[in-house]
């Protein structure tokens, strides 16, 4: 950079002439001066493949929390609720897909990825609760693309209080099962059994739904069936491209929860060979040398 004190010409000269760039500027004793910069004639292209390889996990990753963040915000034994709770969603996950792009850019990903600026969030292996928690063994998780799940039980125990104590769940303990849906947003319904029935109750099909309470705040559609020594839970509408469940445990100190990994129902699509090609490089931002 040079500096005159009366500039290039007859005054002070702004501009840019081929690769110099003139400015007016002061010296330490405040007195105008005339500031030449010279620009490099090539310059580092900020937006390489690795950053915006990097910008495609974080846009795949963001998606997910804004779908998920009803769940996610509280979903982790001892990390505070709120905004730490997602941090550590985010943390956990970014790790995952990074490794999942590194090792599968072409195919056998388990993670889909989001284009430039695509909206919604796609299926995936994601880790969307942490604890120590177990489920109960007669949970049955879905094996099917609708979300469903179901409860075995001993075909033996035919009332209601026998069934609940092969299920072995409390009076305060939840089974929240949680999807990514194939258009992208995150469907959930939470479910306990229910003490409004009697332990001489025996159950059948026709009073099967008073065996469990759910909540349902999206409003999916949810029917119940028995067969087999199982108890089913069959919603419609729902259709989860990835779907895990998170059991929550009431204890002394309050609640602790099982650690759910979600289960893809089909190979994801958007992977980073199809996925990082929509990402623009660019050239140098203005203030670091480029053009306007």
């Amino acid at each position: 950079m040079a500096k005159s004190k009366s500039g290039g010409t007859r005054s002070y000269l702004r501009g840019r002439i081929a690769s110099d760039v003139y400015s007016i500027g002061r010296d330490s004793n405040g007195k105008k001066q005339q500031v030449v910069r010279s620009l490099a004639e090539q310059v580092k292209n900020p937006q390489t493949v690795a950053q915006m390889r990097g910008r495609m996990i974080m846009s795949t990753v963001m998606q997910a929390v804004s779908a998920m963040a009803p769940i996610i915000d509280h979903s982790f034994d001892n990390v505070p609720n709120g905004q730490p709770s997602i941090s550590e969603f985010i943390r956990r996950n970014y790790a995952l897909i990074k490794a999942d792009v590194a090792a599968h850019p072409a195919s056998q990903n388990t993670f889909g990825l989001n284009k430039y600026q695509e909206k919604g969030a796609k299926p995936g292996k994601y880790v969307v609760s942490g604890g120590d928690a177990i489920l109960p063994g007669a949970y049955v998780a879905p094996q099917r693309g609708d979300g469903g799940c179901a409860f075995r039980y001993p075909e033996t125990a035919t009332t209601a209080g026998a069934i609940r104590t092969a299920i072995g769940m409390g009076s305060e303990d939840y089974i929240t099962v949680i999807g990514i849906n194939e258009n992208g947003t995150c469907g959930f319904y939470r479910i306990a059994i229910s003490s409004a029935l009697a332990d001489d109750t025996v159950i059948t099909k026709d009073n099967l739904a008073q065996f469990f309470s759910i909540d349902n705040p999206l409003g999916i559609n949810i029917t119940f069936d028995m067969i087999s020594g199982e108890l089913q839970i069959l919603p419609s509408g729902f259709a989860p491209a990835a779907v895990g469940a998170i059991f929550t445990k009431k204890n002394a100190e309050g609640f602790s929860h099982s650690t759910c990994v979600l289960d893809v129902m089909a190979n994801p699509q958007f992977n980073a060979d199809v996925a990082l090609p929509t990402y623009p490089e660019g050239a140098e931002r203005f203030l670091n040398g480029g053009e306007l």
